[in-house]
């Protein structure tokens, strides 16, 4: 009995416990209540606990996190926050979009880890995939990354939502030319310096530095991890594409996925690969595959329309090469727009943008310049015209109806890494060499006091347009006593006082003894304008140099009188208001009569006055889009002391061009000189002589590859050198730029043929972190290869940037095979470890040793003549020339020496790059030659001449027609 009743109590205190337990379970609204009550109250401890005890409810999860997050944020628990938010699911709930959106923001601005945020808003994305906050933010994660093509889709939602503003159009028109914010990145960095999306900004940074090294081995090991991350693998091939290895080059292609082959620029990467090793075909289809992809992939569009040209295809290779160059005004315009809320230039923006099938960034250009301007009614009209088009547009930012490739049979575009290995030998430069090459500064000994004055004193911060171009420095034998003397060019007080008498370009006798005599007063010459490039030439045959100045204002050619002293021609002046500033003596159309021909820069009424502003009010100097190019002059000589100006009819009066340096060479033996003219921020201009008594040129640089460098960009080109680089025989062309510009090395192909050879020279390294001015190629050493001199110097002082304002010289030394090295400073001359805004550079053998030398300008320091002090040189040969037949000064003449069973070529031409006008005397290197074999002459008027060998180490003198040479000096 005793059992049973147990039994029965055990059961009835079981069923009471089930009872009681279902009557007390915990509910979860109950909990949620309390916690909402606790946290009202401030009692943030309850109210967590209880939102923990609520989270074990799936039905109550997304409550109970969004109520805890709101406790944590409270605290300033950012990690707490984030740890509720991930118990709200992916959907369409409004708790999701929250809590996507504020993990993403805790992570982007309070824990500086780009990487979770950048995974917080893609969760978002895919829900809410037309949300503001979302797409903003996505679009400045991927512009931070440098991953400017993949932000393009989210900013072009932006737009189509008329979220407008400048800024978001700027980085849409820039993508990845540079890190949008750099410095933003390094402190990113300093939170979560492992973070892989820091790793790939800090990648992109020592690309930018010329670290290659480091970011490769940072790439490499990013990649080993994130996989999957195509901008790094893009990168890592720009920088094996860049050190030229094969093995590993064709490794990395190797490695590509169909992820990474989205994104066009690794199909670019390898079309460049391509076209290096010589395979037209699979260059044509990864640079097809690339533009079809990304219409605006300048250098893709640049290179395929050179490769069309090959292919004999003109009508493609010019559609291609048009839109290239579209593209790159686009570019520039837009930083002027941009950059100084330019209303004009945004116009032209605009009707650029339409051309190139860029209607997203038309409409939001259109709509950004009317919050500056309501009332403009071209861009009412642009916003009421595209606005009805915008819902059936495509995110991307060329319209396929203007994609440049449309309708092109280019080859197929299948992977490129199932092509077969290329076996190439590696490009890596070569090691450094050690090198007597010196200069020495002799400019006092040599008794020359001159400094350029630019209307402000050295260091006034020089904000006006004009103030930054400085002087020029020709060469001329004023007195024929075959000692080369200087006209250096000199400025003024602006504006300019025609009566000053303060400011004069100068004259300096070269005695013979190492000293020079200053005979401005004596010659009769009172040059008291701005003055800035100089020419010298014989324009009237009668043995005699004459000198042209180019002026800001009204030009002045001076006659030389034979006796010493010159007097002044009013023609070839130009206009009033007219820039000038490199000019050049040659003659043109094989007459023998020299043409003068004046490279003009900017206009516009407030050109010499304007001065612009940055975002915060500060002055700072225009950029050269912010006034309208100016036309350039060419005067034809009539023979009789006249001069015609011809410039409309002679088929060099085409628009947009800011001229800065120019060259007159025979560039395709046909004894008529071309010209080649460096314009700056916009394509250089290529005028190809047509061989007429009555001057005809066209202008073909795009066809040719000279009017932008190997990426398909402008380039703020300046000076200009003219030379054989190569050794080939044919005339190349090396142009100085901008700061974060490399200068570009044009190698000569063929006749009318220019590739650019920058990189496979070894010359962008050096040269990306210099403003280059004036540049000369001269065989300092006499091996028998050009080397190169360079001038650099800021044009404003951006130091508090860390931006160099004044900078060294450099000498390249020329190894061979179209590879150049860059010498150290300090075992060249005090002359090259002193910082300083070079300008103007002439070249000359001013001591008469057979020794090529420079004379130097610059804008903060005196004029420098230099002397090649090089020890253990090589043999020489210097060569003057004079036309009978051909103009007396017998530019465009080719001389070919042959020694060793080698054949140097030079060529006499004239305008010498940058404000510059070179000595007239040829001098050929001949290394340890002890004879020369043979020598060829072909003069401008067809006439070929050959002569017998002879000594080395002479000075010797050719006119066109006598037979023999005559030997004007020794040089041992």
């Amino acid at each position: 009995m005793i059992r049973v009743f147990s039994i029965l109590s055990i059961l009835l205190v079981l069923g009471l416990a089930v009872y009681f337990s279902g009557l007390f379970e915990p509910d979860p609204d109950a909990i949620y209540q309390r916690a909402s009550h606790a946290f009202r109250n401030q009692n943030d401890q309850e109210a967590k606990r209880q939102v923990e005890r609520l989270l074990e409810f799936p039905s109550h999860q997304v409550s109970a996190a969004m109520l805890g997050a709101e406790i944590a944020l409270k605290s300033g628990d950012f990690k707490e926050v984030i740890r509720y938010y991930d118990y709200v699911p992916d959907d369409a709930s409004r708790e999701s979009l929250k809590a996507r959106r504020r993990s993403g923001d805790l992570y982007l601005f309070e824990l500086k880890q780009l990487s979770p945020a950048e995974n917080e808003f893609q969760r978002a994305i895919k829900s809410f995939p037309d949300d503001l906050k979302v797409l903003q933010r996505l679009s400045f994660i991927y512009g931070l990354t440098s991953r400017g093509w993949q932000a393009v889709p989210f900013r072009l939602k932006l737009l189509q939502q008329e979220k407008i503003d400048a800024i978001l159009v700027y980085l849409l028109a820039m993508g990845d030319r540079s890190l949008e914010n750099p410095q933003l990145l390094i402190e990113y960095g300093q939170k979560n310096p492992e973070d892989l999306l820091v790793q790939l900004g800090k990648a992109r940074l020592e690309w930018d530095q010329q670290k290659y090294s480091e970011a490769k081995t940072r790439l490499q090991k990013l990649l080993s991890t994130q996989p999957d991350l195509s901008q790094a693998r893009a990168l890592l091939g720009k920088i094996l594409l860049n050190q030229g290895d094969s093995g590993e080059f064709v490794s990395w292609q190797q490695s590509l996925t169909d992820q990474d082959r989205l994104l066009p620029e690794i199909w670019g990467i390898e079309g460049q690969w391509y076209q290096k090793q010589g395979d037209r075909q699979s260059a044509l289809r990864c640079y097809g595959e690339a533009i079809r992809q990304d219409a605006t992939n300048s250098t893709a569009c640049y290179q395929l329309g050179q490769l069309l040209l090959q292919e004999g295809k003109k009508e493609a290779a010019e559609r291609l090469l048009d839109y290239s160059k579209k593209l790159q005004a686009y570019e520039g315009m837009v930083k002027v727009a941009y950059g100084d809320k330019d209303l004009k230039a945004t116009q032209e923006v605009v009707s650029l943008a339409q051309e190139l099938g860029l209607v997203w960034e038309a409409y939001g250009w259109s709509r950004a310049v009317l919050l500056l301007d309501p009332q403009l009614d071209w861009a009412q009209k642009v916003q009421q015209e595209l606005e009805p088009q915008l819902a059936e547009l495509k995110l991307t930012r060329v319209v396929d109806e203007k994609n440049p490739v449309r309708g092109l049979n280019l080859p197929g575009s299948q992977s490129m890494s199932e092509q077969p290995e290329v076996s190439v030998a590696s490009s890596k430069g070569n090691a450094q060499t050690s090198s007597n090459i010196s200069f020495e500064d002799v400019t006092a000994h040599a008794g020359i006091s001159f400094q350029y004055f630019n209307g402000q004193p050295w260091p006034e911060n020089n904000h006006k347009m004009y103030e930054f171009t400085g002087g020029g420095v020709g060469v001329v034998d004023f007195n024929s006593d075959g000692w080369p003397d200087l006209y250096l060019t000199q400025g003024t007080n602006w504006p300019v006082n025609e009566l000053q008498s303060r400011y004069r370009d100068r004259l300096f006798l070269n005695v013979g003894d190492g000293t020079f005599q200053d005979v401005t007063e004596m010659a009769g010459l009172n040059e008291n304008r701005f003055s800035q490039g100089v020419s010298i030439g014989d324009v009237n045959n009668d043995g005699f140099a004459d000198i042209y100045v180019g002026n800001i204002g009204l030009n002045r050619l001076y006659l030389n009188n034979g006796d010493g002293t010159y007097s002044e021609s009013d023609q070839a002046s130009g206009t009033a208001d007219q820039w000038t500033t490199s000019c050049l003596i040659a003659d043109l159309n094989a007459d023998s009569a020299p043409e003068i021909y004046a490279v003009n820069y900017l206009t516009g009424a407030d050109v010499f006055d304007r001065v612009c502003k940055n975002a915060d009010g500060s002055a700072r100097s225009c950029m050269p889009l912010n006034f309208p190019g100016a036309q350039d002059q060419l005067f034809s000589n009539s023979k009789n002391g006249q001069f015609q100006n011809v410039t409309a009819t002679s088929g060099i009066q085409v628009p947009d061009g800011r001229g800065l340096g120019i060259i007159a060479a025979d560039l395709h033996g046909t004894g008529y000189p071309d010209l080649f003219v460096a314009n700056d921020a916009v394509a250089n201009f290529y005028f190809v002589n047509q061989g007429s008594e009555k001057l005809r040129f066209t202008e073909q640089a795009l066809l040719s590859g000279l009017a932008l460098n190997g990426e398909g960009r402008t380039e703020a080109c300046m000076g200009i050198a003219a030379g054989d680089a190569d050794a080939d025989g044919l005339l190349d062309l090396y142009v100085t730029n901008y700061y974060r510009e490399t200068n570009t090395l044009y190698h000569q192909v063929g006749p009318d043929s220019f590739v650019d050879k920058t990189q496979a020279s070894q010359m962008s390294d050096p040269t990306i972190y210099k403003l280059g001015f004036g540049t000369q190629f001269l065989d300092v050493d006499l091996d028998g290869l050009l080397d190169l001199l360079i001038v650099n110097g800021h044009v404003e002082d951006l130091t508090a940037q860390d931006v160099p304002y004044q900078m060294q010289p450099q000498f390249m030394k020329n190894q061979g095979q179209g590879k150049f090295q860059e010498l150290k400073s300090t075992e060249l001359g005090t002359f090259f470890q002193t910082p300083r805004l070079g300008r103007g550079m002439a070249r000359l053998d001013w001591n008469r040793d057979g020794l090529e030398e420079a004379a130097i300008s610059s804008l903060d320091q005196p004029f420098v003549l230099l002397e090649n002090s090089t020890q253990n040189h090589g043999h020489r040969l210097v060569v003057h020339l004079t036309g009978t037949k051909s103009s007396r000064d017998a530019i465009g003449t080719t001389v070919r020496v042959k020694t060793n069973g080698q054949t140097l070529v030079r060529q006499l031409t004239a305008g010498d790059g940058y404000f510059a006008s070179n000595q007239r005397i040829l001098v050929f290197g001949l290394g340890d030659a002890e004879q020369i074999e043979s020598l060829e002459v072909t003069w401008p008027s067809g006439l070929q001449q050959q002569f017998g060998g002879g000594d080395v180490d002479q000075e010797v003198h050719l006119i066109e027609g006598q037979p023999q040479q005559f030997r004007i000096q020794s040089l041992n």
